[in-house]
Order: structure tokens, then sequence, then C-alpha cells
């Protein structure tokens, strides 16, 4: 019983150390719902609209259709997770039954671009700027059932568990007007990425790791990588036009934790896909529309399905083919509207919808920690305060959803997730 008991503790270990790293995420997986506040207003719609110096930001060739400006901003993220188990369980490791609430938590993700044009043809900017950061942490607390050998603690029965993880972006930006209405424009990136982790101690316990010393509770752990973004662009009267291409972005592997990801601590980016419109209806009005693709299936850390790393064979946490999300490639949805009503007012309403990452046999581990928030409802505006400077607001909701699975280890048990995300964008522009 008491080896039966140990696998149990391993196993669910495993699940929330991965849904942990899920709950670590913005509102559309890896992705907040927009960088600018403009955007984020009108539902993370606007790789078709240049206005100010986040457009490089979205789409490299639309820096060449704005003037010189600079703009400075931040999204600040809150996030609310839960979780409740029914069922007392039958099984080696039964949860414990009832109702956990993980602490609010808040978080800013900065960013700053300056665009400039240097002809009539060629354009340039600078850019630095998060695309995530997001964490979760789930309280100390008296845990009933805990194996010898732990503190007996937390919902892991070691301490509290808390996973942090953020990315920057700095990127230059070239762009070049190949016609008087179309452009194209590229970005590299230096990439850099951190991640923390506490709590998971069970897992050096009890062998479920290919490097039991690298697991948990190591401080803070940085990476660093490349990408590069493309981008294409049509400005039309009423109409403009938008592609970009982000690759994946290649990260050094998190040393410090490379007994607990999956290629010895090697998490890519996924590459990521955006086309979308804008379209004037009369000097008052804009609509936007935008699709974007995120290439998770290509990045195993985040795309492995779940294996169970103490079955004899199996691989182990760490190793190539190590237990990981389950996630498949998504689809995002955006949609927004804009409505100038003075020279000084601007308002925006949006919705974005996010489709599933996850096949129903992985419904287990992310529903313990839900990474993805299928509606997202948006708002805000744009306050002219004198020629060439402007502040911008925007508020977005990611309402939660409940994500319901069983406790593979305990038949009977039921688990429910909750995880809501609020991000509030500000933004100062200048131009001249």
């Amino acid at each position: 019983m008491g080896s039966r008991l140990r696998l149990g503790c391993a196993l669910s270990v495993v699940a929330f150390s991965i849904a942990g790293g899920g709950q670590a995420l913005a509102s559309a997986g890896l992705m907040l719902t927009s960088v600018g506040a403009k955007e984020k207003g009108m539902g993370g719609a606007g790789i078709a609209l240049a206005r100010d110096a986040v457009a490089p930001i979205n789409n490299p060739a639309a820096t060449v259709f704005i003037s010189d400006q600079f703009s400075i901003g931040a999204t600040i993220l809150t996030s609310n997770a839960e979780f409740w188990v029914d069922g007392a369980g039958t099984g080696p490791f039964p949860l414990a039954e009832g109702e956990h609430d993980a602490k609010e938590r808040f978080f800013a993700v900065p960013y700053a671009s300056v665009a400039k044009r240097l002809d009539e043809r060629w354009s340039a900017a600078f850019s630095a700027y998060g695309l995530f950061g997001l964490g979760v942490t789930y309280p100390d607390h008296a845990r009933p059932g805990c194996p010898p050998g732990l503190p007996g603690t937390g919902p892991l029965c070691a301490g509290e568990t808390q996973i942090d993880t953020s990315a920057l972006f700095i990127s230059p930006t070239i762009a070049y007007r190949v016609t008087p209405r179309f452009s194209l424009g590229v970005s590299p990136a230096l990439v850099f990425s951190r991640i923390e982790v506490a709590g998971l101690g069970a897992l050096e316990a009890f062998g479920a790791s290919s490097d039991p010393g690298h697991v948990s509770n190591k401080g803070p752990d940085e990476a660093f990588g490349y990408a590069v973004k493309l981008g294409a662009h049509y400005e039309g009267e009423s109409l403009s036009l938008g592609l970009a291409y982000q690759t994946e972005a290649k990260m050094g592997r998190y040393s410090r934790y490379r007994g607990l990801f999956a290629e010895g601590g090697d998490v890519d980016l996924p590459a990521v896909f955006t086309a979308g419109f804008g379209l004037k209806l009369g000097s008052e009005v804009t609509l936007a529309g935008d699709i974007t693709r995120v290439f998770y299936a290509d990045v195993p850390s985040l795309a492995n399905r779940f294996i169970n790393p103490l079955v004899p064979g199996n691989p182990k946490l760490g190793e190539g083919d190590a237990t990981g999300f389950g996630w498949k490639d998504q689809w995002v949805y955006h949609l927004g509207a804009e409505q100038r009503l003075n020279a000084a007012w601007t308002v925006r309403a949006g919705y974005a919808y996010a489709d599933d990452m996850y096949r129903g046999d992985q419904a287990l581990l992310n529903a313990l920690a839900p990474a993805v928030m299928k509606h997202t409802i948006t708002g805000g505006f744009t306050l002219t305060l004198a020629d060439g400077i402007s502040v911008d607001a925007a508020l977005s909701w990611a309402p939660a959803d409940d994500y319901r699975g069983s406790n593979a280890l305990s038949p009977d048990q039921s688990v429910t997730a909750k995880h809501e995300i609020t991000e509030l964008g500000l933004a100062l522009n200048y131009a001249w």
C-alpha cells in the first residue's frame, strides 16, 4: 500500500506541475489579448491598423504608414484561480475534498516602442515588449494523507506551490514601401524568458524525474533565444489588410529546471501567424478583425501528452518525450470597432474567441489549471490631450468557464477548476 501511495502522490504532482505551468499564462494560451491598449480595446484586433508606435510590434510592414512617434505602456493583469474536488475518493491518492483557492495576484507586462521615417520608402523602429507574464500560487496549508518524507502541507504535500513565468522581446524593425499602398517589413528579436517553480518536491522524492535535483525550489531561472517576425501591409482608402508571421522562438534551456520540463528544460515559444483587416465606415467608425494561428504542437514541452513517468519504459520528466500539456495548434478570432466621438475622444469595444487547445483525453491536467479562456470581452478609449499627445486605456475580461475532469487515481472523484483573467491596458503616445 505504501508504494501505491507514493506512486499516486507522484502522479498527482505531475498533473499539478504541468497544470500549474498552464496557469502561468494569459487569456489565450501563452498570449496576452494584445500588447497595445488600442488593440486590447478592440478584442485584440489591429494588425491591419497603422496608428501609433505599437504598429511595428503587431506588423513590421505597417511602420511605413505611421509618423515619427513614441509609445509606452503596460498591461496589468490579475488572476483568480480555484479548483474543487467532489467525492472522498477510493484510489491510492485521492485529492483533498472541497474547494481550493489560489492567491489573488497582480502582474505588470510593459512595452515601449519608437518609430521613425527614414525617407519616402524606408522606416525603422525599435521595440521592447512582453508577450505574457503571470503566475499562480496555491497557499501552504495542512494536507491530510501525505506520504512520509514530505512536509505534509500545501496542495502537493510540499508546501506552497508557485509557478511564475514571463517573456520579453527586444526587437529592431525595418520596413520598405514597395508601392504607395503596399509595404513589407522584418523584425528580428532577442527573447528573454524567466521562470520560477516551488512546491513540487514530491517529484524529486519519488523518482518521476530524470534529474531529480533540478525540479523545484531552485529560484528564478532565465533563458535567452531569438525569433524573427515578417510582415506585409496594404493601406487602401477605406480597407487595409495585414499579414504577419513570427517564427518559433528558439530558446536556451532552463538548466535549473531541466528535470521538470521536456527535453532537459527546453521550452521554446511557438510560432504565430496573424491575418487581419481594417475597414473605415466614413470618417468616424472603424471595424477590425484578426485571425491568429498559434503553433503549439511544434513545441514538445507544450504539445507532449501526459505519460506516467513511473511506468517502466515510459519517459521520465525532463526527457524528450516526457509529459507536456497535450496542447494542439490553436485558432484565436478577434473582432472590434472604434468610434471617434469628437476631436478629443475615441471609444472602442471588442470580443475574442479562442478554440480548444487540447483533446478530451488531456482534460484532467488542463482542468486542474485551465490555461485557455474561450471568451474575452473588451472595451477602451483614447483621450487626445494636445497636438500629438494622447493616452489610451482598455480593459479586457476573460470570464471563468468550468473545466471538469476526473481524478484518474480515484475514479469516483471529479475535479472542477475555474480561472478568470482581467487585463488593464494603459499607454501614452507622442507623435512629432
